[in-house]
C-alpha cells in the first residue's frame, strides 16, 4: 500500500524535500510511473540539481520518502489530492513521509508532547532519537537527523522559528485531513479509533473537526462518510482498485 518497514528512512539524508515534491506534483502527470520520475529528475533535470550525482541522490531520497509509484495507494492518492489542493501538499507530504520513515514517526511522539509555544531545541530532539534508537547513530548523524526532522516539522507547520524552534499548530485543510485519515484507514484503523488516532493528531484536529473536514471531502467524492447515532463510518474504497481492496480485506 506504500508503507515502509525499513529501519531507516529518507530523513537520514534530507528533510521532507517539500520544494521538490511540489514541483513533481505540478509538472508530472498523475499517470507517471517510476521510470518517468527517474528520467525527469536524472536526465531532464526537472528539479534543477547541479550535478548528475545530486540528481541521482535526489531521486533516491524522494523514493525513500514518497515511493513515487502510482501502484502504491499511499503515493497515488497523495498525487491525486495534490492536484486538487496544492496548498495541502506540506501536510500531505509529511503524512506520507511519516508512514515511510521510522525516525520521523518516532520524532512525532516528542513533537506531540509539546505545548504550543514551547521551545524545542535540537539537542532535545537528538536525545529523543537516541532514546528511540539507542546506539544506532553517531553524534554527527544524530545532529543531522534532528535537524532534518525538525525542518520537516517546521515545513508542515508543527514548529516555527530558525535557530530555536517552538511548537506551533498546523492549519489543516479538508484535503490534508482526508489524506491523513486515508493513511490511517489503509493501516487498518476504523471509526472512532481512526478519528482519535495519531493520524488525527498529525493534522492537529479534534475528532469533531476531523468529521467536519471529512464531510467536505466527501462532497468531492474522495470518501464515503456516515456519521449518525454515535457511529462513524469512513470508507475510502473508491480510491482503491479492486485488487487493492481485496488485499486490504485479507490483511485486516
Amino acid at each position: 500500500m506504500g508503507f515502509s518497514s525499513n529501519r531507516t528512512g529518507g530523513h537520514m539524508a534530507r528533510s521532507m524535500m517539500l520544494q521538490e515534491l511540489t514541483e513533481l506534483c505540478r509538472s508530472m502527470p498523475e499517470t507517471a510511473v517510476p521510470s518517468d520520475y527517474q528520467r525527469a529528475i536524472e536526465q531532464e533535470n526537472l528539479l534543477g540539481k547541479p550535478t548528475f550525482s545530486s540528481r541521482q541522490k535526489t531521486y533516491r531520497h524522494l523514493v525513500e520518502l514518497y515511493g513515487l509509484n502510482p501502484e502504491l495507494p499511499l503515493f497515488r492518492v497523495l498525487r491525486r489530492l495534490a492536484g486538487e489542493d496544492p496548498a495541502s501538499i506540506p501536510l500531505m507530504g509529511m503524512v506520507c513521509a511519516f508512514c515511510r520513515d521510522p525516525q520521523l514517526r518516532h520524532s512525532f511522539t516528542l513533537i506531540h508532547s509539546l505545548k504550543p509555544g514551547e521551545a524545542m531545541p535540537r539537542v532535545r530532539m537528538e536525545s529523543h532519537l537516541e532514546d528511540g534508537f539507542p546506539g544506532v547513530f553517531s553524534e554527527a548523524m544524530k545532529k543531522s537527523l534532528a535537524q532534518n526532522v525538525n525542518t520537516t516539522w517546521t515545513v508542515s507547520g508543527h514548529l516555527h522559528g530558525r535557530s530555536t524552534k517552538h511548537r506551533d499548530v498546523p492549519m489543516a485543510r479538508p484535503c490534508a485531513t482526508a489524506y491523513a485519515m486515508f493513511a490511517g484507514w489503509l493501516s487498518g484503523l476504523r471509526g472512532q479509533i481512526l478519528l482519535h488516532s495519531v493520524f488525527g493528531h498529525l493534522v492537529a484536529l479534534a475528532p469533531d473537526q476531523v468529521v467536519s473536514h471529512l464531510a467536505d471531502a466527501s462532497a468531492h467524492g474522495w470518501l464515503r462518510l456516515r456519521n449518525a447515532g454515535g457511529i462513524t463510518e469512513i470508507d475510502f474504497s473508491s480510491l482503491l482498485t479492486q485488487q487493492e481492496q481485496d488485499l486490504l480485506h485479507v490483511a485486516h
